[in-house]
Order: C-alpha cells, then structure tokens, then sequence
C-alpha cells in the first residue's frame, strides 16, 4: 500500500514540477507588468541590440510612433548612445553618434544638455522615418514605497523624453 502510494506521489511531483517551473519569476512578472503599462502610454516595446555595442547587448527599446511626414520632407534618421568612456571627441559627454547620420544643427544644439539630463539607465537615442526610441535597461531610477509608484515615475520620464524628441521631429 504504502508503495502505490509512494509512486503516486513521485508521478504527481514529476508531472507538476516542471509546470511550476515554467511559471514567470516575481522579475519576469514585473517585466511584463511594466511593458503593459508602457502599452497603456502609447509605448511600443521590443527587444533589439544595444547600438553601442556595449552592455547589455540585448536591450529594451521603448518608442512613440510618429505621423507620416509630407510628401516632401524626408525626416533624418540618427542614433546618438552612450559610450563607455566619457572623451572630449563624443558629442556630448558619454554620448557619442553611431553612425555617420546627424540631425540638423539646430537640433543637435537641442539634444546636448538634453541627453546630460537622461537617465543613466537610459542608453541610447534614435529617430527613424516612423518612430523616436529610447533604448533602456528597465532599471528604474526612481525610488518610491511601492514599486508601482516608481515604474510609473519612470515611464513617465521616458514618455515625457519621447514627446519631447518627437515634437523636435515634425
């Protein structure tokens, strides 16, 4: 008797054990929490490589999505990151272009004390024809009682940063 039920037992914990495994961990569930929350603002998120080519080499990219441009303008496409090295050479402090593709000037003159004033958790900028993103680590700065608080503290600033960069963009 105690055998039947001794390998029931080990049957029950070999067919539920690997299902709790594949549940989401309290940092997974957080993630999804946040994305969610960034989807609600208007956010699109995705997954992309860190155009830096620094760490983390996978990195979250949050964007606004922008109105199609006139016919007859053709909106500049750029991308400015964070280096690893603060050097006099950068653009700005650590930030520095990762291509050859620069906005006009005015609007680099703009985007100096700008991107000093970001997050460093935020790593990376970019304007492309159909969207402005922010590459970020989805660490937040803000430090609040609950962890609600923060994160909506946080994408606060990013959709604040995203709205800014947009209205540059028209």
């Amino acid at each position: 008797m105690w055998q039947i039920i001794l390998v029931l037992v080990f049957v029950v914990a070999m067919v539920v054990g690997p299902v709790m495994m594949m549940q989401p961990n309290k940092q997974e569930r957080r993630l999804a929490r946040l994305r969610s929350l960034a989807a609600k603002r208007g956010l699109r998120v995705n997954i992309g490589q860190n155009p830096a080519n620094g760490e983390p080499h996978q990195i979250a990219v949050y964007s606004r999505l922008l109105p199609p441009p006139p016919k007859s303008v053709e909106r500049p496409q750029w991308c400015v990151a964070r280096q690893s090295l603060e050097h006099e050479i950068n653009f700005s402090a650590d930030w520095d272009w990762v291509a050859a593709n620069r906005p006009d000037a005015a609007l680099q003159a703009a985007l100096k004390p700008w991107l000093l004033e970001l997050p460093a958790a935020i790593r990376a900028v970019e304007m492309r024809e159909s969207a402005v993103s922010v590459y970020w680590t989805e660490s937040c700065w803000e430090r609040q009682a609950q962890w609600q608080d923060s994160i909506e503290g946080c994408l606060g600033t990013i959709a604040k940063q995203l709205d800014w960069l947009a209205a540059r963009a028209c």
